[in-house]
């Protein structure tokens, strides 16, 4: 089978994050995020750490996944925030992805949404024309990409009479016609079972066959749509820990010391796939984006929970064993003499392999309880066992020496 992966579409510095309507700025390219945009860190180990929009700033370096919408922005699926700063030699380098309009052969320029593309020195790899897709790299210079390559992006996704395997956001979605485009394509799905309530904006996997004859038709034997809706982008905090004080019907509930609520954006997910607070019950372990900035009775709004995947359990599935190994929220009963603390409800302790990063520094466990961390934000990866948790990296989300 041939699975099509969303691609890399914009690299580079950002310009600005507006965490309130859930968008970035690159490369004169609009980002849209919304609830199920993964946003992380990449860490020198090369593991990774999850953020939130809030996390990012102008200046960070980022790599983003996604697709573009009809009014040419971008909705991101996924942003990396590289270990990359203005003194290094890679901070200068952009890449970018996309249709090409306004060429100008004379003065060898072209767009992409409103970036401005000089190619007068760039490499060429095939044949450049109005409305081709490319992929460019180069250096910003302004409000100008200087391209050092341009590729011609004529290569088909698929191959004829080949299986395939899609997965993304509906859009131009035609019920008479039984079509709708996805990555590109545009998906017949009217032989395929369809599991779930397709519409406009749904995030759907798609299998089936790529068209022998057209390289952009998609037959599809089977959708399955696993969210209706992405949610809202404008997550500012994140926790991750049991759940407690679960009220279904009234939609709220307690992280450690968090109180939340939900709304009808609220997306909650399991298993890659739409969920509800039915499927919950006190004692799971969740990850919750929420905004801090919407508050009703002390509680705020949760854009996101995210239910661990059973499955991942490392233990025999009774509850002794937690399958989750992040732990993310605030320090308390933080006690520098015996070296332990606590985050969301569970017993932290260190061992001589525990390591710890504050900002994008590592420090040693002496620079760590040299002073009162509580408070403090952090993320504590390791084994869980009830609620005690042994320690594998504890990373602060900002530096507090």
């Amino acid at each position: 089978m041939k699975d099509v992966d969303i691609r890399v579409e914009v690299k580079g510095v950002l310009t600005g994050v507006d965490v309130s309507t859930g968008t970035l700025q690159l490369l004169s390219q609009v980002v849209v995020t919304d609830a199920l945009t993964v946003i992380v860190e990449e860490n020198a180990d090369d593991t990774y750490s999850s953020l939130t929009l809030a996390d990012l700033a102008a200046g960070d370096y980022v790599e983003v996944s996604g697709e573009r919408q009809v009014d040419g922005s971008l909705l991101a699926t996924r942003i990396e925030r590289k270990r990359v700063d203005a003194s290094d030699d890679d901070y200068d380098e952009a890449e970018l992805r996309g249709t090409v309009s306004a060429l100008d052969a004379t003065a060898m320029t072209f767009q992409i949404g409103d970036q401005l593309v000089d190619y007068s020195t760039a490499l060429i790899e095939g044949t450049l024309a109005e409305g081709v897709e490319v992929e460019v790299e180069g250096q910003l210079d302004g409000n100008t990409l200087t391209a050092t390559k341009v590729e011609i992006d004529d290569d088909v996704e698929g191959e004829p009479d080949g299986e395939g395997e899609l997965e993304g956001q509906v859009t131009a979605l035609d019920s008479a016609a039984q079509t709708f485009s996805l990555l590109g394509y545009t998906i017949d799905f009217s032989a395929a079972s369809v599991e779930g309530n397709l519409v406009e904006g749904a995030r759907v996997e798609v299998e089936g066959q790529f068209d022998d004859a057209d390289a952009s038709l998609f037959h599809a034997e089977k959708v399955e749509v696993k969210h209706e809706d992405g949610g809202l982008g404008s997550a500012d905090g994140e926790v991750k820990g049991a759940i407690s004080n679960l009220d279904s019907t009234a939609g709220t509930f307690s992280v450690g010391e968090n109180s939340f609520y939900v709304t009808e954006s609220t997306v909650i997910e399991s298993d890659d796939h739409a969920a509800t607070l039915q499927d919950i019950q006190d004692g799971d372990f969740v990850e919750v984006k929420f905004d801090s900035t919407q508050q009703v009775d002390g509680r705020m709004l949760a854009i996101k929970i995210e239910l661990e995947d059973e499955d991942s359990d490392d233990g025999d599935g009774d509850g002794d064993e937690q399958a989750p190994t992040e732990v993310k929220g605030l320090i308390a009963d933080f006690d520098a003499a015996n070296k332990t603390f606590s985050v969301n409800g569970y017993s932290v302790t260190v061992s001589a392999s525990t390591t710890y990063e504050s900002g994008d520094e590592s420090i040693d466990e002496a620079a760590f309880f040299s002073i009162d961390r509580s408070d403090s934000e952090c993320e504590v990866k390791g084994t869980i066992e009830g609620t005690s948790m042994i320690a594998l990296r504890i990373e602060l989300e900002s530096e507090g020496d």
